[in-house]
């Protein structure tokens, strides 16, 4: 395997393969929750963290909305999502409970993406199964910590996929994306502390896991921005 090739081309095979027909299949079996679903997430994520109105949140990766519309539940927030892809973002401007979010076409885990919304945007960006897709996780977490303001928190989500998650026309991303099949929480806080944070909370989300829709145990990582980076990439 070529890795900077593979490195490369992975980023543009994720827009090509969320299509209309896997986009429609992902809010399916992803990107819908039910209301004991986004229940149980809000509980887990505010037992962490205090959502307070008038905070600026970015939802990055936000594919269909799911972690947007659990956010909605908060009064207040003055709410953006980022998606890459164009299907993934028609699905997402198709529900009505989501009219309110602002919707920004991009990813997060290029350097050329900082550009897309700007120095200190955001109290507070959060993600949901976006870091196990992530083909550069530093360069995203440097991106995160230049959108936030000073003492801005990220709050991450992911799961304990294994190799075998990745099936179909996925599989082939498995040894391309450094987070792809991660079994420890130690790696993000890791990656984070890295690019700028200083690491608050990583816990596992014992309500979220109860929920017979959570196939994998889910992990939150909840970290804020410290006044400098040191060691990592700049623009």
């Amino acid at each position: 395997m070529n890795w900077q090739e593979s490195r490369a081309a992975c980023r543009a095979r994720y827009v090509a393969k969320y299509d209309d027909a896997e986009s429609k299949a992902y809010d399916g079996y992803v990107g819908t929750l039910s209301d004991e679903d986004e229940i149980a997430y809000l509980s887990d994520m505010s037992r962490l963290f205090r959502f307070e109105p008038g905070m600026s949140v970015l939802d990055v990766g936000a594919g269909t909305g799911s972690l947007s519309k659990v956010l909605t539940r908060v009064p207040g927030l003055r709410m953006t999502a980022m998606e890459p892809s164009p299907s993934m973002r028609n699905l997402f401007r198709g529900k009505p409970e989501l009219s309110n979010v602002s919707l920004v076409a991009g990813g997060c885990d290029d350097l050329d993406d900082r550009a897309i919304l700007g120095e200190a945007k955001f109290d507070v960006i959060v993600s949901r199964q976006v870091a196990n897709g992530l083909f550069d996780p530093l360069v995203a977490f440097q991106n995160w910590h230049y959108w936030l303001v000073p003492g801005g928190t990220v709050i991450v989500i992911d799961g304990f996929y294994g190799r075998d998650g990745w099936r179909g026309i996925w599989e082939e991303e498995v040894d391309v994306l450094p987070l792809s099949a991660c079994q420890t929480m130690a790696t993000i806080p890791y990656l984070l502390e890295a690019s700028g944070f200083r690491i608050d909370a990583v816990e596992i989300m014992d309500e979220t896991n109860k929920r017979p829709a959570t196939r994998t145990k889910r992990y939150i990582v909840v970290a804020k921005k410290n006044s400098s980076i040191f060691g990592t990439i700049q623009s």
